[in-house]
């Protein structure tokens, strides 16, 4: 019997099969540049300013780069390092990547995949470069030149000899050679979005009002925000958080409303060991409908500031109707405990019994949150809207009847019931919009908008008595229309023909008035 062994087709579950969406090889790379980084500002190698990694995108060419001035790997290391599977240093605490498989997620999405490091104080780089094509080859069902994963890795695997560096350099280089089109990885717009979704970014400022109060608020809590300096194409234009002071909610664009990011709330909790559980933020809106935007639509897991699933993840914490409730809510929460690990695939944590905790803990916040904005504020800030709406149909309707819109008694009796709606319709809207107002749903920044709908309304209010009793009173606008040479009977049919064209342009009051004027027009003289 033979000795137990790995075999080579777990190479492509470790490359392809863990990394099924081609944008996970950006995260993955990334994620051990950040832990770079991070290793070379402890040893002071680099100040937190001068930090930074570069992604180049040339479709072109099929290329992609992605650079940082971490600290590298020592040339005496490289090979050990570079070669290893599964096998890592880092500890998964304060390090995001750990399992050691990060590395190969670049192998599935290219012809070729170039290494390039040098640490600080040598004068050399070195450059593994990793052949895919032959991995593919390799990893055919009918392919025995390889058995087990670390003999097939080593046969696609080829160092360079030692490279003259300045010795004051230091870097990481991932170069990804013959990427293919199709695989989305060099659609520079998507990459950059994906980014400003998962990546470690900061907020912008200039854009997002909120984010030194968030900042600020993480940092008195002890648990501030990692940022890291993520620079994109040949221009090196930093790479920002979608969080703007404004976002578009509703389905379709013509429905689409803007809500204001008008404050934040903040959320934390800690665990029965006492260590910090996780610190949150999420968006105070008008919660007027879903959010549009899919990269800030729902609130989000980070860990190490790097998204852990996506933007549907949080909907099993909400009581009921989670999908919908989620995708009206905006915010982050930064899970902090060292026993909530992200799963291998990083769309969610690994179960254990601080995990269930997290859980019950979310799990009473989403209810909480959702009873509190999603049906209260979302409630209000609709009923003030349609007030509005009533305000302004009133108004619209007050003119149609003093410029002789009533033409008959069927046009008569249609404007009464019209406005014994709106007026029905008001007070049930007006009872919601004072019962939220009472209750300080609506923010500062609202307030005055609120009393000046509800002043209107109580002026519109008053009108209706006058308004019903000019609607009984008022002369048909067609009652002088003809000679008095008309019968009756042929007025009555008159004013039926005149009605059908009210009714029939309901919308258009103007092309009503020039077709009845036409008419009256042309019977202004009775023909015998």
């Amino acid at each position: 019997m033979g000795e137990p062994m790995a075999g080579k087709f777990l190479l492509e579950i470790l490359t392809k099969g863990m990394y099924s969406n081609p944008m996970h090889v950006y995260r993955e790379y990334i994620q051990n540049s950040t832990d770079s980084i991070d290793k070379a500002v402890a040893s002071r190698v680099i100040s937190t300013s001068e930090a930074a990694i570069h992604i180049q995108i040339d479709s072109a060419k099929q290329k992609i780069i992605i650079h940082d001035n971490g600290c590298g790997i020592p040339a005496e290391k490289a090979r050990e390092v570079l070669l290893s599977i599964g096998d890592s240093e880092k500890n998964g605490i304060d390090e995001r990547g750990f399992r050691g498989i990060g590395r190969l997620a670049g192998l599935a999405y290219a012809e070729e995949v170039r290494f390039i490091t040098s640490a600080y104080g040598e004068k050399v780089k070195t450059v593994l470069t990793c052949d895919c094509i032959k991995m593919q080859r390799l990893l055919q069902k009918s392919n025995t030149e390889t058995t087990d994963v670390m003999e097939t890795f080593m046969a696609i695997s080829s160092f360079a000899d030692p490279l003259p560096e300045d010795k004051d350099t230091h870097f990481f280089e991932v170069q990804l050679m013959g990427v293919p089109s199709d695989s989305g990885l060099l659609e520079e717009n998507a990459v950059w979005s994906y980014l400003s979704e998962t990546a470690p970014v900061d907020f912008n400022s200039q854009q997002f009002s909120q984010a030194q109060k968030i900042r600020d608020h993480f940092i008195d809590h002890g648990c501030p925000i990692s940022c890291y300096k993520i620079l994109r194409g040949s221009r090196k234009l930093p790479i920002y958080k979608a969080y703007s002071r404004t976002l578009s909610t509703g389905k379709q664009t013509k429905t689409k409303n803007k809500d204001y990011i008008r404050d934040v709330e903040f959320v934390y909790a800690e665990s029965s060991d006492g260590q910090p559980l996780y610190i949150g933020w999420l968006a105070l809106t008008d919660f007027s409908g879903i959010i549009s935007d899919e990269t800030i639509q729902g609130i989000r897991f980070r860990k190490g500031n790097i998204l852990v699933g996506d933007n549907t993840t949080f909907v099993k914490y909400f009581p009921s109707e989670g999908h919908n409730a989620n995708r009206m809510f905006a915010g982050e929460i930064h899970v902090l405990h060292n026993e909530l690990v992200p799963n291998s695939q990083r769309d969610d944590f690994e179960p254990n019994a601080i995990y269930s905790e997290m859980t019950q803990a979310l799990r009473k916040w989403a209810g909480e949150i959702n009873r509190k904005y999603r049906r209260g504020m979302s409630e209000a800030t609709s009923a003030l809207r349609r007030l509005n709406q009533l305000n302004a149909e009133q108004k619209e309707l007050e003119e149609k009847i003093d410029s002789g819109a009533i033409t008959s008694d069927e046009k008569r009796e249609q404007i009464a019931d019209k406005l014994k709606q709106i007026s029905k319709k008001r007070e049930a809207e007006e009872k919601i919009v004072k019962k939220a107002q009472e209750s300080g749903t609506f923010d500062d920044d609202r307030k005055e908008t609120v009393e000046k709908v509800l002043s209107q309304t109580e002026r519109a209010a008053k009108k209706i008595t006058s308004l019903n009793k000019k609607i009984v009173n008022v002369d048909y606008a067609t009652k002088h229309d003809l000679p008095t040479s008309y019968s009756r009977d042929e007025r009555k049919l008159y004013q039926r023909i005149i009605t059908v064209i009210d009714t029939f342009f309901t919308e258009d009051h103007k092309t009503a008035e020039k077709l009845r004027e036409a008419i009256k027009s042309e019977l202004s003289v009775k023909k015998k």
